[in-house]
């Protein structure tokens, strides 16, 4: 496998070269012709949440970013080798509005573009290759990387150079989510289609940033979908929905009284009845119910669309002596007793349970636009001691004014109202936690 990679740590740089020389186990491959016009290679990068048309960077190796300038369109990236059948992998990171394209074979166009609002994908819909709309809009908001993993298959020309053999897309998936299955690609008008051709990259508009740019040989298996040879029973929120089913998360526990909600808006959640925990987030279709409801079924129902977590479940409510206490990993000990929800006149639920002697409701609701949801918690009765943990992540990153970046740049957090508490980040064990202390309710946004 060939490994291209932006300037990661372990690469060098060879001087006074105009090429970018990537280091792998087995051999010395170059990427992208450099330097190209408009682009700088940088450390990190980030989005402010106030000013989401502006990227922001720090000094380093590891990324390549584009930022919008009104003095000329920036060069396109171009790679320094050419390719027949490839898988293909990338991250990308786009400010408001900004879109980029892609051009597999230097002739396929995949869009890279802000879609946020939308729910019904079209051919410009981030994802879209070729005019073929993704299957699902799972694109993330501004600031927030997303990740492309292609399958592509090049055109077959005879001897005189006719095509004996279309292109084809074998797979795409967008933030784990397949969003193309085995589609015939025709090139655009007046583009020639070869054998062989580099990747392109082309900035539309805005300001982009780029990472782990991985191109390997195409594997002799292509990804698959399983469905376990059964007709996948897949259910939709068309409306406001709620499904009780077990729920397993990657690398943990399975969760068995879990509750799923669904919203039109295309941004749906799992809660943890055992925990009164928020336990994960997602963009895209709502649930494949296949494994719960096909012949008899085990419980359990799987995420649609791409998911974010936030941690093993545990209570999202703990009672703290010191700030430098241990979260409660577990209820015991806490008196915790859940009572159930509510659900309002647009059949959304409230969550309600006792811990430490008080009563506490959760009430979470989708955001104008799908961008995710607001959460508030309210605890009636004495708080005293008591604190919200809004998240728990290996990096959390205060950009100021209640707005918090959590993880790799994986989503965001805004405090819109906590009373008199203050918000602060303290080390643990696996990395960070943004807790606060509870004086009255807490309503919070996670942005991603």
């Amino acid at each position: 496998m060939i490994l291209l990679k932006y300037f990661s740590k372990s690469f060098a740089f060879i001087a006074h070269a105009t090429l970018l020389w990537c280091l792998t186990a087995n051999a010395q491959t170059q990427v992208f012709t450099m330097p190209a016009k408009g682009w700088q290679s940088v450390g990190d990068v980030a989005v402010p949440l106030s000013r989401q048309q502006v990227l922001t960077t720090t000094a380093g190796d590891g990324m390549l970013a584009h930022i919008s300038e009104r003095k000329g369109r920036p060069e396109d990236l171009v790679t320094t080798s050419t390719y027949g059948d490839i898988e293909l992998e990338l991250s990308y990171l786009l400010t408001a509005g900004a879109g980029a394209t892609l051009f597999l074979h230097d002739a396929y166009p995949v869009t890279l573009a802000d879609s946020r609002g939308t729910t019904i994908p079209m051919a410009r819909t981030n994802g879209a290759a070729a005019g073929y709309p993704p299957r699902q809009q799972v694109g993330r908001v501004p600031g927030v990387w997303q990740r492309l993993r292609i399958q592509f298959r090049a055109p077959q020309f005879d001897g005189t150079g006719h095509k004996t053999v279309p292109a084809r897309l074998l797979r795409v998936e967008l933030n784990g989510v397949t969003v193309h299955d085995d589609v015939q690609l025709d090139a655009p008008k007046g583009v020639s289609e070869k054998a062989q051709a580099p990747v392109r990259i082309k900035i539309d508009h805005g300001s982009v940033a780029l990472k782990d740019i991985k191109i390997s040989k195409l594997p002799d298996a292509p990804i698959s979908q399983q469905w376990n040879n059964a007709d996948p029973i897949l259910v939709n929120a068309q409306v406001n929905t709620t499904l009780r089913s077990f729920m397993d998360i990657p690398d943990g526990p399975r969760v068995v009284h879990a509750i799923s909600v669904g919203h039109p808006e295309q941004v749906h959640y799992t809660y943890d009845l055992d925990n009164g925990s928020l336990f994960q987030a997602w963009r895209g279709g709502f649930l494949d119910a296949t494994p719960m409801w096909n012949n008899r079924g085990n419980g359990t129902s799987k995420v649609l669309g791409s998911p974010i977590y936030f941690g093993v479940p545990s209570p999202a409510i703990g009672k703290l002596t010191a700030t430098g206490d241990l979260w409660p990993t577990d209820t015991t000990g806490t008196g915790y007793k859940p009572n159930g929800y509510v659900l309002d006149a647009q059949d959304l639920p409230t969550f309600r349970y006792h811990i430490y002697g008080q009563q506490v409701t959760d009430a979470i609701r989708p955001l104008t636009g799908g961008e995710g949801f607001t959460r508030t918690v309210t605890v009636v009765g004495n708080p005293e001691g008591l604190y919200l943990r809004l998240a728990v992540a290996p990096t959390i990153n205060d950009q100021g004014k209640g707005v918090f970046l959590i993880g790799d740049n994986a989503w965001y957090l805004k405090v819109e109202d906590i009373g008199k508490g203050k918000p602060f980040i303290r080390d643990q064990q696996a990395g960070k936690e943004l807790l606060v202390p509870i004086t009255s309710a807490i309503r919070y946004s996670i942005i991603f």
